[in-house]
């Protein structure tokens, strides 16, 4: 396979894998009352894999809360070791620590030659979105209501873990194409699974059911469902997704963990 061939195939697996962390969703409000699951410095190391085949890594890191109420969040997801392939996404997220909505959005990817940058600015008084990419600059879209990335789903996934058993969330995704639904269901099921950063232990986890509408175009034939497997215990840390395509699903698994004091519960 030539330079080009893998460089689209890692660019279209890279585009299922940020359709899932990178779409901007409408926070919604609840009854229930989020958990604070979050510790500083925590570093989470994911290998992405279509079944045996490692397709890359995803590193999702907790900074330190700010001075102004905000908790920094990043994601650096890169394709697997290759000399022909370079593909590579940087996220920086900044959540608003009272309801983990997002204030701040900054994204630089490479695929090959190619270079993207998009950022994205939330004012919570003005009610206003700005956004600027490659084809737009300083876009600002007003009588916006507060928004998550899906970084931030992510962590509103580990927010919620417990205290959702038995409720289904609806979520709104912005794209350029306009809205779309995604729904979480905190389900009442646990499954045991074997986590490779506890050199391969078996755990309790919780699990989450995800829909996203992709559209028909998605990559590599995804349809938009996932599913989440949560440790089921105070830190909430995900110890697998899986996320459904044409053939089998593409699968985060958690190779590594940085976190002080994690007892996960067998």
């Amino acid at each position: 396979m030539n330079k080009q061939s893998h460089n689209s195939l890692m660019g279209r697996l890279s585009s299922i894998i940020m359709l899932g962390l990178t779409f901007f969703i409408a926070a919604s409000s609840y009854g229930q009352t989020r958990r604070d699951v979050f510790q500083p410095g925590e570093q989470l190391v994911y290998k992405v894999k279509y079944g045996p085949i490692k397709l890359g890594t995803v590193v999702i890191q907790t900074g330190q809360p700010t001075a102004d109420g905000t908790l920094p969040a990043h994601m650096v997801l890169w394709s697997a070791d290759n000399p022909f392939v370079h593909t590579k996404t940087e996220v920086t997220d900044q959540f608003d620590r009272r309801d983990l909505t997002l204030r701040r959005f900054e994204e630089h990817s490479q695929n090959g030659d190619q270079k993207y940058d998009k950022y994205m600015q939330y004012d919570p008084k003005a009610k206003t979105i700005t956004y600027s990419d490659e084809t737009v600059t300083n876009k600002v879209t007003p009588d916006a209501n507060a928004y998550d990335d899906a970084l931030g789903i992510f962590m509103n996934m580990r927010a919620w873990n417990d205290v959702a058993i038995g409720h289904k969330y609806l979520f709104h995704v912005r794209s350029k194409d306009g809205e779309k639904p995604v729904t979480l269901e905190f389900t009442n099921q646990t499954s045991n699974e074997s986590v490779p950063a506890l050199d391969d232990k078996e755990i309790r986890t919780r699990v989450i059911n995800g829909m996203m509408d992709l559209g028909g175009s998605a990559p590599l034939g995804a349809d938009g469902a996932f599913t989440a497997y949560l440790s089921d215990d105070a830190a909430s840390v995900p110890v697998r997704i899986d996320m459904s395509i044409a053939v089998g699903h593409i699968s985060l698994v958690l190779d590594k963990i940085k976190r002080n004091d994690w007892t996960a519960n067998k």
